[in-house]
This record gives C-alpha cells, structure tokens and sequence, in this order.
C-alpha cells in the first residue's frame, strides 16, 4: 500500500515522526571544549577573597589561589588537599567527557585524584583514579548535565586535554518541541 492509499490515522504519526527526525538531525551539534592548556593565559586572583579563576575555550577553572597553576601543558593541583572546580563560562549546563590525569610527585609521594560532578550544588557523580600512573579517563553518561565540576587529591597530579561539551539551546529546544508534538498527535490517533 502507498503511503497515499494508507488510512487517515497514518498522516498524524508520519507528521510527528517527520517533526522528530528534523529535530534531531537539524538542531545543530553540541559546542565542544578542548583544555589542552597549551598556552596558557593570565589567572585573575581576586586579593579580597584569594579567588583565583582562569579562563580557556568556554570553561572557567577557579578556586583558593594556591589550589592549582596552568603552566605550558597541563593544568597542576594537589598542592594541598583543596579542591578547584571546572564550571562554563557565565554559568549553564555541560558534559564532561574526558580528561588525562597524571602524577606529580611535589615531594609527597603520589595519591589520589577525587573528582565530583555536581548539579547544582548537589554531588551527581564521583570518581577516585589512582595517581601512581599516567591514565585516561572517558566518563559515562553521570557526567552529562553538570553545572560543576570538583577536583582535588591527596597528592599532586596535573590534568591535560579535558574534554567537554555543551548542548546547543536551539536543538534542546527543537528536540524537546518534537517530541511533544509527536506524543500529542500519537494520543489523538
């Protein structure tokens, strides 16, 4: 049967499945974040509150002044066991996909990398990677919509090539729009 000849009822859920697949295919990609601290900008210390915050693709990294250095390479903290976290450029949601953390022996001996992923405020996700080697480390869907990102370890590390990506407003809103018009004609079906 052609899809002209099919009945009635077919047309509403070829519209809503139509208005889904545009949505999907045409809402534009997410904007991805690459920390790669190849060359690193200026920290901004705030002397009133010893806030520090550095600035690269997007992202902002802050935290006491002493909690972390971006030299040529790599982003450096454990310092001492103060956390600094990852949050976007002027608030709002990301992912974080990646990152490389690697041992820095500042003279205690190397540790453990804690991460938290919070939403909000609230804890969503948490990793402890040993600092005794070199790793990779691709995170699962828990680091999806976050607002911030926690590191800090009880030795030194140095973190490269953090992977982050932030969903692009028009194809959340032309998903969420599909969507709803695709379960509105199924129901009327």
């Amino acid at each position: 049967m052609s899809p002209l000849n099919r009945p009635a009822s077919f047309l509403p859920r070829l519209v809503g499945a139509a208005a889904v697949a545009a949505a999907l295919c045409g809402g534009g990609a997410a904007h991805a974040g690459l920390l790669t601290f190849d060359h690193p900008g200026l920290i901004d210390i705030d002397n009133a509150t010893d806030i520090a915050r550095y600035h690269e693709a997007g992202f902002v990294i802050s935290g006491p002044s002493a909690s972390f250095l971006p030299l040529d390479d790599a982003m450096f903290g454990g310092f001492d066991s103060t956390p600094f976290t990852l949050s976007r450029e002027g608030g709002g949601l990301f992912s974080l996909q990646s990152f490389d953390a690697l041992p820095e022996d500042f003279g205690f001996g190397p540790g453990t990398l804690l991460v938290s992923g919070l939403l909000d405020g609230v804890q969503v996700a948490s990793l402890a990677a040993d600092l005794s080697s070199a790793s990779h480390l691709v995170l699962d869907s828990r680091w999806a919509q976050l607002t911030e990102v926690s590191f800090a370890g009880t030795g030194g590390f140095a973190l490269d090539n953090i992977a982050a990506n932030v969903p692009e407003p028009g194809s959340l809103a032309l998903t969420g729009s599909a969507l709803l018009i695709a379960l509105g004609r199924r129901r009327r079906a």
